[in-house]
């Protein structure tokens, strides 16, 4: 007992309170404005404080937590995707009960396994992911995180299960985001199997929701490359100037000043 409670009062010595107080912040910063806590040296902290034995029995939740806004930090603002990675493992080890932080999770890993071009292996993060936001009952996450899904299923060819999906996702109608990224995704689905008519119709569809220029970049592009395969660069040009005009993405502008 004497030393369980020497072990208790020395924890306590690493301020819990305090890093309680840091994840409340991070929390509070994501849920009203989604913005990412980017203070690194406090996180860095909560998590020196609170990784070990103890800390990872009793604050579980805070801890990975932690590991998951410092993933963030130097997945987005640091380019530091292996040290992401490693971050968001700590997370999926810790099991936060929350079930939209397990899928922010997954959805993470998924996101740089597709990055990567491993889509098999994003699939199953993404599935994870999928399955922890149904659980969450946020059909914003869910219906949202579908459009994460489908894309992978497309680049895999498991053009079935793309069609179940697709059917799912119609159901919901949520924001104009939710909107274009459903049309854009239909387009890609007709895009990867050269039905390039219905292609068109989607990608086109979907220029109607976007809120920016920017956004639109993508759809820009599969339509630029619908008309080269069909060649006719005339109906082309305009899209590639549009890209060259808007788009911030390196992979886009070269393959607009190509056209």
């Amino acid at each position: 007992m004497v030393c369980v409670l020497g072990l208790v009062c020395g924890l306590s010595s690493c301020h819990w309170q305090e890093a309680k107080e840091v994840i409340i912040t991070a929390d509070s910063l994501y849920q009203a404005e989604y913005v990412i806590y980017d203070d690194t040296a406090a996180l860095g902290k909560a998590i020196r404080c609170l990784d070990n034995p103890f800390g990872r029995v009793l604050m579980s939740n805070t801890l990975g937590k932690a590991y998951y806004y410092m993933g963030r930090n130097l997945e987005d603002y640091h380019q530091q995707v292996a040290g992401a990675a490693k971050c968001y493992i700590e997370v999926d080890r810790l099991q936060i009960d929350d079930p939209i932080y397990r899928g922010r999770v997954n959805s993470c890993m998924g996101y740089i396994c597709a990055q990567n071009n491993n889509d098999s292996l994003a699939l199953i993060f993404y599935e994870r992911a999928s399955e922890d936001f149904k659980e969450s009952g946020n059909e914003w996450y869910y219906a949202h995180h579908l459009l994460n899904v489908i894309p992978c299923c497309i680049n895999l060819h498991l053009f079935t299960k793309t069609d179940s999906l697709l059917q799912i996702a119609q159901t919901y109608s949520l924001d104009s985001t939710y909107r274009a990224r459903y049309y854009e995704t239909q387009g890609l689905y007709f895009y990867e199997q050269q039905q390039y008519d219905s292609a068109l119709v989607y990608f086109n569809q979907g220029l109607n929701y976007w809120q920016s220029e920017e956004d639109k970049c993508f759809s820009y592009l599969k339509i630029m490359q619908i008309y080269l395969k069909i060649g006719d660069l005339t109906q082309a040009l305009p899209y590639s100037q549009l890209i060259i005009k808007n788009s911030n993405n390196p992979n886009y502008i070269s393959n607009a000043y190509f056209v």
